[in-house]
């Protein structure tokens, strides 16, 4: 299993504040921790963002991948190359999600069972 450099949460309710943190991938978010990169504080003005260059670069040679949000942060940092934001894929809210999604996605198991339910023609002889 592969190490991932992830974001974990530590701050309380509406005062957010996470540590970046290296874990195994399928680990629980607040399971065991290889190790501690640094701090990111969003709330706070200006946002700190404290991070061990070091580490994170050790971190990336062993093969431990940044989640999407870590990558975009460490390129703002300075620490690996930055990433275009407007070209990622937005997510759409949950309103469009479910009306567009939710949907088709019901009424197609619906109609597979009811061919399931249907009985077979019978033969008269």
């Amino acid at each position: 299993m592969a190490p991932k450099i992830k974001l974990q949460r530590v701050g309380t309710t509406r005062q957010a504040k996470y540590r970046l943190i290296v874990q195994e991938e399928r680990a629980k978010l607040g399971g065991s921790v290889i190790e501690i990169l640094g701090i990111y504080h969003p709330r706070q003005t200006p946002t700190l963002f404290e991070v061990s260059k070091d580490k994170v670069l050790d971190w990336i040679k062993k093969g431990a991948q940044p989640t999407d949000k870590v990558r975009i942060l460490l390129g703002k940092a300075g620490i690996l190359p930055p990433i275009d934001t407007a070209s990622l894929p937005k997510r759409k809210p949950k309103k469009e999600a479910a009306a567009a999604g939710g949907a088709p996605a019901e009424s197609a198991p619906a109609a597979k069972a009811e061919e399931v339910k249907s009985p077979a023609p019978e033969k008269t002889a």
